[in-house]
């Protein structure tokens, strides 16, 4: 009869799951802005608010008063003449209460506060890294999505040359060398195309695993051409732009936070007395005396000072993380503005002595074949220059696109 308890209340709980309200289902496709919105529910992101979190609970527990302890005992007489009490049993209690005088939970307290902004910077840098992946996926998704239809272009004119090859080997102006040609320059296209929709498909479900969806399967909307049309640095502003970056943030405030172990180690290694006050007690006859005192441990071994140069010698490697960090920083964004300028002069120079001219020299080599007056290598070779070109249009905005993406992440404007 379990099972049938079982099943009962599955049915009865039906009703209120599918009352529960579900996740919107993701947009096939999506803007950059909006792939951007989508990476906020990224599992690292949930992962780095969940420390920054537990680093704000840390500093509640760093305020904490210590505990005070309680001591009970009772004592019969065992045997021989009663020196110690005269009564039945001596009873007494000990009540201690740590004295934290020397400075010690200010220390903790400011320890805490510096790990708890390490902990919130931390997680805008995770948030902007996981921005920066988005962006760079969304950018190369629109190029490979380009490139698809670039490859879907170059197929279609390929079977159009090959129907014209074979309309004229029918009437006696080609030959059987030419169809094969034709036939195998169209198998190549079809291959060119399925490494297109190959390229476009990665691309997709590197966007996807960044929020840990299986089946969403996002197109990217917009133009790769209006992506890189953004506007790029402002001469000079390097050393400025990498101040505003998290991840030099974040190695300043691994610094400062490193410093304040110092002083928490130095507080540590003071003693922390205990307030004592007892009562004891006895019965038969009754007979009770109050207790006051002072207890503390006595500083004597010198073992414990290591951890005050252990502290010293971690707040040096982080400033030393700093600098390297800054210094990295600042090379990785002249690198990528010098990138971004010459990519910009190297597009301006394909677009005025190359891809404006290709397409009129398609429609000449296919007028001139058409007309018997060229041959059809010529025609294939003026129509994979076109594609070729296309494509290497498209990587090259592609670079430009990822550069822009790339300096914006470093000053933090992604």
């Amino acid at each position: 009869m379990r099972w049938r308890s079982a099943a009962l209340a599955m049915l009865a709980a039906a009703p209120a799951l599918a009352q529960q309200p579900q996740p919107a289902p993701l947009a096939n496709v999506v803007t950059l802005e909006q792939v951007l919105e989508i990476v906020a529910a990224s599992p690292r992101i949930s992962a780095a608010s969940r420390d920054a979190e537990a680093a704000r609970f840390d500093r509640r527990a760093a305020g904490a008063y210590p505990n005070p302890s309680l001591t009970f005992g009772a004592s019969r007489p065992a045997g021989g003449e009663r020196t110690m009490f005269d009564g039945d049993r001596q009873s007494q209690a000990l009540l201690e209460l740590p004295l934290p005088v020397f400075g010690q939970m200010g220390a903790r307290e400011r320890a805490a506060d510096r790990q708890a902004t390490l902990a919130d910077t931390q997680f805008r840098l995770a948030t902007n890294d996981i921005r920066r992946q988005a962006a760079l996926g969304f950018a190369r998704l629109l190029g490979a999505q380009e490139q698809l239809a670039a490859r879907r272009s170059g197929l279609a004119d390929v079977e159009r040359i090959r129907g014209l090859v074979s309309g004229r080997m029918e009437s006696g102006m080609a030959s059987r060398y030419d169809l094969a040609r034709a036939n195998a320059e169209a198998a190549l296209a079809a291959l060119a195309l399925q490494r297109a929709e190959t390229a476009v498909s990665e691309q997709s479900a590197a966007i996807a695993a960044l929020v840990d969806d299986r089946a969403w399967r996002p197109r990217a909307a917009g133009s790769l051409e209006a992506l890189a049309a953004a506007p790029g640095p402002a001469a000079g502003e390097g050393d400025d732009a990498v101040e505003r970056s998290p991840a030099l943030r974040a190695a300043r405030e691994e610094a400062e936070a490193a410093e304040a172990r110092i002083e928490l180690a130095q507080r540590e290694l003071l003693p922390v007395p205990n307030l004592q006050i007892g009562r004891t007690w006895t019965s038969g006859p009754f007979g009770a005396a109050n207790y006051v005192g002072i207890a503390s441990e006595i500083p004597i071994s010198g073992d414990r000072r290591s951890l005050i140069d252990k502290a010293k010698a971690q707040a040096l490697a982080a400033r030393d993380r700093e600098r390297a960090t800054g210094a990295a920083l600042r090379a990785e964004y002249r690198r990528q503005a010098e990138a971004l300028g010459l990519r910009r002069e190297a597009l301006a120079r394909f677009d005025r002595e190359v891809y404006g001219k290709h397409s009129a020299f398609l429609d000449m080599a296919e007028s001139s074949y058409r007309l018997g007056r060229g041959s059809l290598f010529e025609l294939l070779d003026a129509h994979r220059t076109l594609v070729e070109a296309v494509a290497a249009r498209t990587d090259l905005m592609g670079s430009i696109a990822e550069s822009q993406i790339e300096l914006r992440t470093l000053r933090g404007e992604l």
